[in-house]
């Protein structure tokens, strides 16, 4: 991370339908300016960002063709100043789209190009929603969909995408060649998919598939208790918030019921928690909430309903 740093850049040809027709991938350096979310947001007419957004559009549409799920959830940024928790909700911008787009593109031509020269890679794919848990579910007082209730029926019912040497279809989002290949610093994965790609195109020696079925092997033994630990500290964070603010009240969406009982997301927060009800509400009612304790050591929180 300095004023110019290597990369490997994806050069990328859709055509009308925003189907990917040529790939070039090649060793690169690059200038990079830091831009926030919030500022791309606003020059979203300028060029480049304006062609891009156009083209990442199109793309967007065909992975929805493909019936691509689209089930994102609320998401915050928790940010520990001086001991006090801060929690801000992101915002759904356009220029989080174009980044999301932008980078399954990446995966999809990585995976692409990988499969056409027979290099052995991490690609990663998820079969289609249990069809019969997806109706048992669905019994009773179904939600609309794209509503927040619908989207949590959606991901409880989603398979866990799973990385193979072979390309299969990704359900999840929608493509029939898929690889994670943007995160090379944070994912080890897409680092072996680099030095996959990197080698091939310099002529140097690949791993052959038992090489990199071990380091897939490697990579997934952990990758669960990883995402674990990120769950985990979330939600201890979330807590010690709510900890701080003893007064805290917010809106929650019910998005499973039984009963009296029932399950509420806080966008808010991004926070998913059990309450009881007074009376029976609908699936997507908006409740009132108001936290009424909390216990750290069972990271749990405990509401009332206005």
């Amino acid at each position: 991370l300095s004023e110019t740093s290597p990369a490997l850049s994806f050069g990328i040809t859709l055509n009308r339908e925003a189907e990917i027709v040529d790939v070039e991938i090649t060793p690169s350096m690059v200038r990079v300016r830091r831009m926030s979310y919030e500022e791309a947001e606003g020059r979203l007419e300028d060029k480049p960002l304006s062609d891009l957004l156009i083209l990442t559009g199109a793309y967007c549409k065909r992975r929805e063709a493909n019936e691509a799920s689209f089930f994102d959830m609320p998401e915050v940024k928790v940010h520990i100043r001086d001991g006090v928790v801060e929690i801000r909700p992101l915002p759904e911008l356009a220029s989080r789209s174009l980044v999301r787009e932008a980078m399954l593109m990446a995966g999809e031509a990585a995976a692409g190009f990988a499969s056409a020269h027979d290099i052995p890679f991490p690609y990663v794919i998820q079969e289609a929603p249990d069809e019969d848990r997806l109706a048992e579910m669905l019994r009773g007082e179904a939600p609309s969909p794209g509503t927040l209730a619908y989207k949590y029926v959606l991901r409880r019912v989603s398979q866990r995408s799973q990385v193979r040497i072979k390309p299969s279809p990704h359900a999840g989002i929608g493509l029939l060649n898929y690889s994670r290949v943007t995160s090379p610093l944070r994912r080890y994965l897409d680092l072996a998919a680099h030095q996959q790609l990197r080698a091939f195109i310099n002529g140097g020696e690949l791993m052959d598939e038992s090489e990199m079925l071990e380091r897939i092997g490697a990579s997934q033994a952990v990758t669960g208790s990883v995402n674990q630990a990120d769950w985990l500290s979330r939600r201890h964070w979330t807590l010690v918030y709510l900890a701080q603010n003893p007064h805290w009240s917010g809106k929650g969406v019910l998005v499973e019921k039984r009963g009296l009982s029932g399950k509420v997301i806080i966008p808010q927060l991004a926070f998913e928690t059990q309450i009881h009800m007074r009376e029976e509400k609908s699936l997507n009612s908006v409740l009132e909430l108001r936290v009424k304790g909390i216990n750290l050591p069972e990271l749990e929180a405990y509401f009332e309903v206005g």
